[in-house]
């Protein structure tokens, strides 16, 4: 729910003759923050979605515009207010023009008018709707890890719109990076594309960070409009293709405060496989048996049922540097065929059944047909832990 354009700027006109002049069709675009800037060198530090203001104190005439204007959008930056005066006396038709095809929100304010208290009284409004962000983040996090305080996150969530009643669905987006880069900041281009997303939705919805992954709570969407979601952002993220993939789970749709936590967790649970099969996304009704795993609460039970089956393998293969594990799940997911198994891992068959023999001796079992059962659910409840 970051603040748009025709939100920051509300009522401007009236308070400090701040006209748009062209670009109306941008003004939902997002405002980060804002900047004075004056050196046409400037815009290549800029972050992306700031509101620029200038009044080209630096520049003779206004040749120079067009091409600035032309940086500030390479830079994917939100509008530009020009300072009309004694360095800037008109705005080129040209760059109106330009602006208007383009959908480049293009204001003009009066010389007399103060910058400073255009830029304060702006970046109040983005500080003050962040600080709303933050709250109802605050809330539902609250909500996902102590669902029965309900006085910490209930007065909060209800003033915005979010109640008890309500249906509500999570998605858990998380990037996989493939290049050194500024993580934190991918994340926060990957909040600002699915809020533009979500926001033309004209559905409530919560986004927020939490341990290096972009959460988002869903207020009344239905499986078609999560999946439409899904969808829209994962043709966002093209644009980090070279920098990172980004995997998405999903929760079902349900109602009330304390299905959200649970849908959390889901959410987390099926991004988590994804990844670990190389899917854009998943969505946990399409989990099969690990549904079953997800909804034993006591997670001390996973552990003790891991210990108790492939624990002796694992402590084998730490002792000795072998990859005993790996080649029992390896031998389970391919029917128990040694030959398949001596195809994927590019190692000869005789090799295989030498580590099957010791597999089982090291377990002492058979691999019949019950006792491979007991530990392919063995494997699956290790993605899980």
């Amino acid at each position: 729910m970051a603040i748009t354009m025709k939100r920051v700027c509300a009522n401007v006109e009236k308070l400090y003759g701040m006209k748009l002049v062209a670009g109306s069709a941008g003004m939902e675009k997002f405002v980060r923050w804002v900047h004075i800037i004056e050196d046409h060198e400037v815009p290549r530090f800029l972050h992306g979605n700031e509101l620029v203001f200038t009044t080209g104190i630096a520049h003779s005439g206004t040749d120079w515009l067009l091409e600035f204007i032309m940086k500030l959008q390479e830079k994917n930056s939100s509008g530009l207010v020009l300072n009309v005066g004694p360095y800037i006396s008109s705005v080129p038709q040209n760059v109106i023009s330009y602006c208007e095809e383009t959908a480049f929100p293009l204001f003009t304010v009066p010389w007399p008018v103060h910058l400073i208290d255009i830029t304060y009284d702006l970046c109040h409004r983005i500080v003050a709707n962040e600080e709303i962000e933050v709250g109802i983040a605050g809330a539902f996090k609250n909500l996902i890890y102590s669902p029965d305080e309900v006085k910490s996150y209930k007065p909060t969530l209800e003033r915005r719109g979010f109640y008890p009643e309500s249906q509500y669905c999570v998605i858990a987006a998380k990037p996989e990076f493939l290049a050194k880069t500024d993580e934190d900041e991918v994340l926060n281009n990957l909040k600002f594309t699915a809020n533009r997303i979500l926001n033309g939705s004209g559905r409530l919805f919560c986004l927020f960070i939490n341990e290096d992954m972009l959460v988002a709570i869903l207020n009344d969407f239905d499986a078609k409009a999560a999946g439409d979601f899904i969808k829209s952002l994962h043709a966002e993220c093209e644009k980090f293709k070279n920098i990172c993939r980004v995997f998405i789970g999903a929760s079902p749709t349900g109602k009330g405060y304390p299905f959200v936590s649970s849908a959390y967790n889901k959410a987390v649970c099926a991004l988590k496989l994804a990844k670990m099969q190389n899917e854009p996304s998943l969505f946990y009704q399409n989990l099969g048996i690990y549904k079953l795993l997800v909804s034993v609460e006591d997670r001390e039970v996973l552990h003790e049922y891991y210990q108790e089956t492939l624990g002796r393998l694992e402590a084998a293969d730490k002792k000795s540097g072998t990859d005993y594990v790996q080649t029992l799940r390896n031998y389970l997911e391919n029917n128990s065929s040694v030959q398949a198994v001596a195809q994927k891992t590019y190692v000869h068959r005789n090799t295989i059944n030498y580590k099957i023999k010791q597999i089982k001796k090291i377990l002492k079992t058979d691999l019949d047909e019950k006792e491979k059962l007991k530990y392919l659910i063995a494997f699956y409840v290790s993605d899980l832990l």
